[in-house]
C-alpha cells in the first residue's frame, strides 16, 4: 500500500508538473525575446543538475551514498533533443495540442517498449486496440479544434493578420509572425513549404517518438541507480548531451552566431520551467519505480489535460466555447485511451517493466 500510494501521488505531482512547465515559454515577457528552443532547454537542464542534489537528502531516515550509472547519459540522449522539440513545438503549434500529441507518442512507445523489447502480456488485445484507437481520435480531435478559426475567405477572425499559419500557434517563436518580419527566402520570398503550425505539430510528434524512451534507460541501471538514486546521473547525463549540442551548433553556424542566453530576461521564466520539470522528472521517476514503466510513464501523460487547460483557457487558443468543448471532449477521450490502455498490462506486478 505505501508503495502504491506514493506511486499514485508521485503520478499525480508529476501530471501538474509536465503540464505546467511549458507555460513560462508563452509567457509575455519571453515573446518579444525569440528566445531559441536550445537556449530554453539549457535553463531546464541547469535547473534539472542543481536540483538533483537534493535526491541525496535522507528521505528513508539514511544518507544515501551518490551514485552513477552511465544509463544517465542514455536518457539525456532522449530528453534533451525531445525537450528542444517540444520547446519548439508549443511555439509553433501551441501548448494544449503540442502536448496532447507527444503525450500520445509517449504511451504508446511505453507501451512498444513493454510489449516488444521487455514481453509484457496484456489483459485483452481488442480493449487495447480500442485504447489506442481512442487515443488517436482524441488526438485527431484536440488538433483540429485547436487550430485557428478563419472566415472564409482565409483569413484570421481573430489577431487581425493574414497569415492563417501565425495565428494563436504561440509566442517567441523561431519563425516569423505576420507583420514581424519577412517570410523565409527573404523580403518577399516565397512561403515556406511546411507552415509554421505543421512544423511545430512535427517536432511534437518528434517528442513523443524519441523522447518517449527516458525512463527506459533506468531500467538497466542498478538498483541503487533507480528511483531516485537515478536523479543525479540523469542530471549530469542531461548536462553533458545539453553541452555536445551547443558544441554541435556553434560548429554548424559558428560561434559567434549562436543564439543568445537572455540570462537577465530568461533566469525567472527559464528557472520556473526547469524547477518544474525537475519536480515532474523526480516524480515520474518514483512512479514508475513503484508502477513500472508501461502503466507509472503513461499516467503521467494525463499532464495533457493540464497542459490543455493552460492552453485553451488561459492563453486562449481556442476562443469559441464550442470549440473549447469539442477540445475537452477530445481530450478526455484521449486520457479515456490512455486509461483504457493502461488497464490492459498484464501480470500482477503492478506494470513494472521486468
Amino acid at each position: 500500500m505505501p508503495s502504491l500510494f506514493l506511486g499514485y501521488a508521485s503520478a499525480l505531482t508529476a501530471c501538474v508538473c509536465f503540464g505546467s512547465f511549458a507555460v513560462p515559454v508563452k509567457s509575455p515577457s519571453i515573446a518579444s525575446l525569440d528566445v531559441h528552443p536550445l537556449t530554453f532547454q539549457t535553463y531546464k537542464t541547469a535547473v534539472c543538475l542543481l536540483t538533483s542534489w537534493l535526491s541525496l537528502l535522507p528521505w528513508s531516515g539514511a544518507w544515501p551514498a551518490p551514485v552513477f550509472t552511465a544509463w544517465g547519459v542514455v536518457s539525456g540522449l532522449f530528453w534533451v533533443p525531445g525537450g528542444v522539440c517540444a520547446i519548439y513545438a508549443v511555439q509553433n503549434a501551441g501548448l494544449a495540442v503540442a502536448q496532447g500529441v507527444w503525450s500520445t507518442g509517449i504511451v504508446l512507445v511505453s507501451f512498444a517498449w513493454g510489449l516488444v523489447v521487455f514481453r509484457e502480456e496484456l489483459r485483452s488485445v481488442p480493449l487495447a486496440l480500442l485504447g489506442a484507437g481512442l487515443m488517436v481520435a482524441g488526438l485527431w480531435g484536440m488538433s483540429y479544434f485547436s487550430q485557428p478559426e478563419a472566415d472564409k475567405a482565409g483569413r484570421l477572425k481573430k489577431g487581425g493578420g493574414a497569415d492563417a499559419d501565425a495565428g494563436d500557434a504561440g509566442t517567441g517563436s523561431l519563425l516569423p509572425v505576420a507583420g514581424a518580419a519577412p517570410r523565409e527566402g527573404g523580403e518577399g520570398g516565397p512561403s515556406p513549404r511546411m507552415s509554421r503550425r505543421a512544423r511545430g505539430l512535427l517536432a511534437a510528434v518528434v517528442n513523443g517518438a524519441w523522447g518517449g524512451s527516458i525512463m527506459v534507460p533506468m531500467h538497466y541501471a542498478p538498483a541503487d541507480a533507480q528511483g531516485l538514486g537515478y536523479v543525479v546521473s540523469f542530471a549530469l547525463g542531461a548536462s553533458a548531451v545539453t553541452a555536445g549540442l551547443w558544441v554541435l551548433l556553434a560548429c554548424a553556424k559558428g560561434r559567434g552566431a549562436l543564439p543568445p542566453l537572455h540570462f537577465r530576461e530568461m533566469l525567472v521564466p527559464g528557472g520556473t520551467a526547469g524547477l518544474l520539470w525537475s519536480v515532474g522528472n523526480i516524480a515520474s521517476m518514483l512512479t514508475v519505480e513503484a508502477l513500472g514503466e508501461a502503466v507509472g510513464y503513461s499516467i503521467c501523460q494525463s499532464s495533457l489535460l493540464v497542459s490543455g487547460l493552460w492552453g485553451v483557457f488561459w492563453f486562449k487558443e481556442v476562443r469559441s466555447t464550442w470549440g473549447r468543448g469539442c477540445w475537452l471532449g477530445a481530450a478526455a477521450a484521449t486520457l479515456g485511451g490512455i486509461l483504457v490502455l493502461t488497464a490492459q498490462k498484464g501480470g500482477d506486478d503492478g506494470g513494472a517493466v521486468g
